[in-house]
């Protein structure tokens, strides 16, 4: 069970958490987030579940979290006349919200474009970020986020096959979620705020690039059905990757990188 109090009692913030809507289960933190977006919410509202059965992942992948293990949670934000055009920036800050409030707990994380949070070498949670655009602006944003935080060996099956692996794996002990999301709610709404003073010039690389994995390595990567290979360079401004294959540059949306 996550008791929401000790999580607001570590809150920083104005408006992220301030009220916070938990389920012991429910099938999705991103589906609940958008009806209660329909029926009328207050922004910064966080909605959190100790079991998710049908969480979405990137690209129609699945996510699962384990009863009491897992962090996983849904934040609800409403921008201010951002343009629809930087809604991919939105994810990226969320990661980098996540590895500054591991590194708050001695931990040291890492970010694998678009949505993947690493340590060691291995996934440890991921992030879906969902908008809702009107006109040119964006109205809503959704950022759904689980993370693996207390599973054991015996929690991932077949599936601890060297590529996923929990915070209790990597620094052998069980960690407070609710001072996690509280770290992870204040340093979102620092980042959130600076995109929010000045969006024209804000530079998500100076943001995020430091936590890269793969900063100005060769990658493998997949777009479509297709897989390519080149260097990683940065950032564009609308949150898509910049690779450089065979002496030019490209930007990419839907990239999904393979290896580094």
């Amino acid at each position: 069970m996550i008791f929401t109090n000790l999580v607001q009692a570590n809150l920083r913030t104005q408006i992220l958490g301030q009220v916070i809507e938990y389920y012991s289960q429910l099938d999705s933190t991103n589906e609940e987030a958008w009806e209660m977006i329909d029926e009328g919410v207050k922004p910064g509202t966080v909605i959190i579940t100790d079991r998710q059965l049908s969480g979405k992942g990137r690209n129609g992948a699945k996510w699962q979290s384990k009863a009491d293990r897992s962090l996983t949670f849904s934040v609800i934000i409403q921008p201010n006349n951002l343009s629809g055009s930087i809604s991919g920036v939105f994810p990226l800050l969320s990661g980098v919200a996540i590895v500054k409030a591991l590194q708050d707990m001695h931990i040291k994380g890492g970010l694998k474009w678009p949505n993947d949070i690493m340590v060691k070498g291995k996934k440890l949670g991921g992030i879906l970020c969902e908008s809702r655009i009107q006109g040119k602006s964006i109205n809503w944003v959704v950022l759904g986020i689980g993370i693996n935080v207390n599973e054991t060996a015996n929690d991932f099956g077949n599936d601890i096959s060297g590529t996923a692996t929990s915070l209790y794996l990597e620094v052998g002990n069980f960690i407070q979620r609710e001072r996690l999301l509280a770290a992870i709610l204040n340093h979102l709404e620092i980042l959130l705020n600076d995109l929010g003073k000045d969006s024209e010039s804000f530079d998500i690389n100076k943001y995020w690039t430091p936590y890269c994995t793969h900063s100005n390595k060769q990658i493998t990567f997949q777009d479509d059905d297709k897989v390519y290979q080149g260097r990683f360079i940065k950032i564009a401004k609308n949150g898509e990757c910049v690779i450089e294959m065979n002496g030019t540059t490209q930007s990419f949306t839907g990239a999904v990188i393979k290896n580094v």
